[in-house]
């Protein structure tokens, strides 16, 4: 994973507003939009989602919106504006990793946090795969979905370790 993120800082410096550009779409749907109904999962979610949330919203001064249902929640015009500021302030071993980090866990915010050590690979892991976790706590471990869980988390420690070189 080390050599796979040290080949794409190149391809993000040669690549960097189409990146951006595609991170900016991919916001629109970013997983911490959408909150679950069961009041259980709901609970876990605002444990996790929320401190991040907070503090997207104090970094790039704007509250996003977030949705119970599949509804795309309407963001503030000026949210992109604002995400695409953020990331271009990033240097490329930055924005390569968040790209990498968005991928994984289907969340431009969560990597952005990531990416500004304001939470750690593990509780990235976490947030992102809280619904799984969840459903592997009350309807058992399916062994195929904790191979790929444990994969995701290793990629995310070898993203938090990239950062730190």
């Amino acid at each position: 994973m080390q050599k796979k993120l040290e080949e794409s800082v190149q391809q993000i410096s040669q690549n960097r507003e189409e990146i951006i550009d595609k991170l900016i779409q991919f916001s629109a749907t970013d997983l911490l939009l959408f909150w679950g109904t069961n009041a259980d999962l709901a609970k876990r979610q605002e444990l996790l989602w929320s401190p991040v949330l907070k503090w997207v919203g104090q970094t790039l001064a704007n509250e996003y919106k977030i949705t119970h249902s599949l509804d795309v929640p309407g963001q503030d015009e000026k949210a992109g504006d604002k995400l695409r500021q953020f990331m271009e302030s990033l240097d490329d071993k930055q924005l390569a990793a968040l790209f990498a980090a968005a991928l994984l866990m289907r969340s431009v915010l969560l990597a952005c946090a990531l990416v500004k050590g304001k939470i750690s690979a593990k509780e990235a892991y976490n947030a992102a795969l809280v619904e799984e976790l969840w459903q592997a706590e009350h309807w058992g471990v399916d062994e195929e979905a904790q191979s790929r869980r444990d994969d995701i988390l290793k990629e995310l420690s070898a993203i938090e370790a990239f950062l730190k070189n």
